[in-house]
């Protein structure tokens, strides 16, 4: 099994190592591209890649459990004290170079320590771990100089002077106690004091200036080991950056042409506003007082002279199209009053007819009770507003042409 592990973690190690030596070679021969490109315009500045040094402090997720106490109380029962420490806080070194413009090498340590109560007394924990790591910059892609989000890889060797227990035995009077412990979400049952973990994570750097930023950063250790449960790490540091080129944005150089402009005086128009006769208005206001007597299609007194004026003007303009719908209130069967709404609406068109308004220039259709606002038990003096005529005037010839 020992061998299964050892294989994979030399193929890692082999595989971020050539990534890292391709890289640099890559950024050399770009530097001697830049370079080469120097010699044709002098007095360009050839600008040194970038080094980061940074010191801060470290946060190690690693579960410990130690029984502190057992023994009998006065129920004639035991009393089991315990202690579960979780986390380790310490130090923390960070180097690391450039290699462009997105990519950059790190070395990195760190040593944690914590007191942790044991039976008897205290012992001191500690943990100490280096390593190097891959950042992939993010910055350059958001076009962001001081805000720079990255992702980083790396291979570490970690040492610890104490290991992780999950099960033990407590002896009291010649009693004896067993315990476990177990991990719901991670590995368990192993350990050992020589690690070599593999750090996936990410992080941001948050630049004041030129020379000065904060980074944070979040690890999770991944344990190459079957029975070994992986660890979570944060760090917080402060960062002094040597060289590269600076974040500050470069001002942007316009050209502008000069545009000379030739002042040309317009001839002014002065538009006469020709008021139109209000037939439209006048038409619907007309119409709206042709009323009919409850389930009656015949015309009363009272319409028959505004039928005369809704003629005459008519008549002054005969290329315009009226369609005439007529309507009835909500009393009565839905197709009785289709039918008595369709008999009214061609009484309206007879009687234009007759005061010498052309026929094609009138189409009629019956509605029913679709649109009756008044409930049937409502008074016929309300119902009377339902049983009355619409005009309208239609533009479309496609449309007046579709209609039967």
């Amino acid at each position: 099994m020992k061998k299964i592990y050892l294989h994979k973690i030399y193929t890692i190690l082999f595989f971020i190592s050539v990534v890292c030596i391709g890289l640099p070679a890559n950024a050399q021969k770009s530097s001697r591209n830049s370079t080469d490109g120097d010699n044709t315009h002098v007095g360009m500045k050839r600008t040194k890649k970038a080094w980061e040094i940074g010191i801060g402090g470290t946060g190690l997720q690693m579960t410990r459990f130690n029984v502190i106490n057992f023994q009998t109380n006065d129920k004639d029962g035991y009393t089991i004290n315990t202690s579960k420490r979780d986390l380790l806080f310490g130090g923390h070194l960070y180097v690391a170079r450039e290699l462009n413009s997105h990519f950059y090498l790190d070395l990195q340590g760190m040593l944690d320590y914590s007191s942790d109560p044991v039976r008897n007394g205290h012992e001191s924990r500690w943990v100490g771990m280096a390593g190097l790591g891959f950042q992939w910059r993010l910055g350059e892609y958001f076009h962001s100089s001081y805000i720079d989000p990255f992702l980083r890889a790396g291979v570490n060797y970690m040492y610890k002077n104490f290991n992780v227990n999950y099960n033990g035995i407590e002896e009291f009077n010649r009693k004896e106690m067993g315990w476990n412990l177990s991990n719901d979400y991670n590995k368990e049952g192993d350990d050992k004091h020589n690690l070599l973990p593999i750090s996936l994570g990410a992080g941001v750097n948050m630049w004041l200036n030129d020379r000065i930023g904060i980074g944070l950063q979040g690890d999770y250790l991944i344990m190459p080991y079957k029975h070994i449960a992986n660890s979570w790490q944060g760090t917080v540091r402060f960062i002094w950056r040597i060289g590269g080129k600076s974040k500050k944005v470069k001002p942007e150089i316009r050209y502008v042409e000069k545009v000379v402009e030739k002042i040309i005086e317009k001839p002014t128009i002065v538009e006469k506003v020709v008021q139109a006769p209000p037939h439209a208005n006048v038409l619907c206001d007309l119409f709206n007082n042709i009323y009919f007597e409850f389930d009656k299609a015949d015309i009363t007194e009272k319409s028959v002279s505004i039928i005369n004026k809704i003629a005459q003007i008519m008549m002054t303009d005969t290329n315009k199209r009226y369609l005439i719908t007529g309507c009835t209130d909500a009393k009565g069967s839905l197709q009785y009053n289709m039918g008595l709404s369709q008999r009214r609406a061609n009484a309206v068109i007879k009687a234009l007819t007759q005061q010498g308004v052309p026929s094609e220039m009138l189409k009629s259709r019956g509605v029913g009770k679709k649109i009756s606002y008044a409930p049937q038990d409502a008074s016929n003096e309300i119902r009377e507003g339902d049983r009355k005529i619409i005009v309208e005037i239609i533009t479309n010839m496609d449309y007046w042409n579709h209609i039967p």
